[in-house]
């Protein structure tokens, strides 16, 4: 029996993804991926339990509180009053500048923010490893972390699972032109959340597009280890489309190599030995092809038999069941695998054991056989 989990996550249409600046000049950044935390740079805010935020009544009087203990404590050489402790003190106090930027930041992060948004924590250097986590409850669900910069004033804010990490300079244009400006907390623009979806799941679905990431683990990247891949990528984008219109006729790995005009996915290269490659299109192709190369390169060329007996299952663990991604694509592999029958499948499976031997070249599916 083969078992495969597709592990494509399933991201629904109101998800979204923010780039959180871990406190001013990136100080709280170590502490922010060591206690899996992101919040306002605010201390002291000190929620009360909450189902909705509009239900604090004080809310905007704490927040002006946090504001004038963080002035005291980043006071400097400055000779700053400390501020009164007693929120009653701020339930008539004038708006400022910076309350009126705060009070925007804690609304977003404890109400609009939802479980399973994204969050891009980046370090200020930019060879540095910006964090990309999952937000792991919904706004009400807050958690603190204490920081010595605020002595006996934590920060509130909320706790995230980290899944990925790239480096800074590599985030996608949007976020590093944002990051010129001080904002605490900025929602991506949508047109670069695939490159980061790919990079925190491996493979994902959306409501309009599908896609996957390869890492190449290797050291040495060559021309022939590209044409391999890209020719396995090909030769499965090819065959995808005859399955997908009826035909029996499938290609071998020479020719499918050279047939997927039209019909292959979006290609994104970073490799840099190491780095990855991304697949992105409107149909079910690139997952298609994940499973497909891990099967060539785990199982080999067994999974032709396993296909004819039906001893190939398929699961998804980064969706809910009956997820229907995974009917789709397991009827396209068994399909491929038995329309190939085993020489020509064989034959794909040694250019693709040739190609991970070379670079590592890896997905995020899981086969356990």
């Amino acid at each position: 029996m083969i078992n495969i989990d597709i592990h494509t996550k399933r991201i629904t249409s109101d998800t979204r993804i923010f780039v959180a600046r871990p406190g001013a000049k990136y100080r709280f950044y170590e502490l922010f991926v060591d206690r899996n935390f992101v919040g306002p740079d605010l201390p002291g805010l000190d929620l009360p339990e909450f189902d909705n935020l509009q239900d604090i009544e004080d809310l905007d009087a704490r927040v002006k509180r946090s504001v004038a203990y963080r002035r005291y404590f980043l006071r400097g050489e400055n000779d700053v009053q400390e501020p009164a402790i007693d929120i009653r003190n701020y339930l008539d106090a004038p708006d400022d500048q910076a309350f009126s930027q705060f009070i925007r930041v804690v609304r977003a992060y404890f109400d609009n923010m939802k479980v399973g948004d994204l969050v891009i924590v980046p370090p200020v250097n930019f060879r540095g490893q910006a964090q990309i986590g999952e937000l792991t409850a919904g706004p009400s669900v807050v958690k603190t972390l204490g920081v010595a910069i605020y002595p006996g004033m934590p920060l509130t804010g909320r706790n995230v699972r980290w899944l990925a990490s790239m480096e800074k300079a590599k985030l996608p244009s949007q976020t590093l032109d944002a990051l010129q400006k001080p904002s605490p907390l900025f929602l991506l623009t949508r047109d670069a959340w695939a490159a980061v979806f790919r990079r925190a799941y491996g493979s994902y679905v959306t409501d309009v597009e599908y896609g996957s990431r390869f890492e190449i683990t290797s050291e040495r990247y060559q021309t022939v280890d590209d044409f391999n891949i890209q020719a396995f990528f090909n030769f499965v984008a090819a065959n995808t489309d005859r399955v997908a219109n009826g035909r029996e006729d499938l290609l071998n790995f020479q020719r499918g190599a050279f047939s997927a005009q039209g019909v292959a996915p979006d290609l994104y290269t970073n490799v840099n030995s190491p780095g990855g490659l991304s697949l992105k299109s409107a149909v079910v192709t690139p997952i298609v092809i994940a499973v497909m190369l891990t099967l060539a390169v785990t199982v080999g060329p067994d999974a032709f038999a396993a296909a004819m007996e039906g001893t190939i299952t398929f699961g998804n663990s980064q969706a809910p069941a009956g997820d229907a991604c995974v009917a789709e694509v397991g009827s396209q592999v068994v399909t491929q695998l038995k329309l190939l029958g085993y020489d020509l499948w064989a034959e794909a499976c040694q250019h693709a054991r040739t190609a991970a031997a070379n670079t590592g070249i890896s997905t995020t599916v899981d086969i356990k056989n």
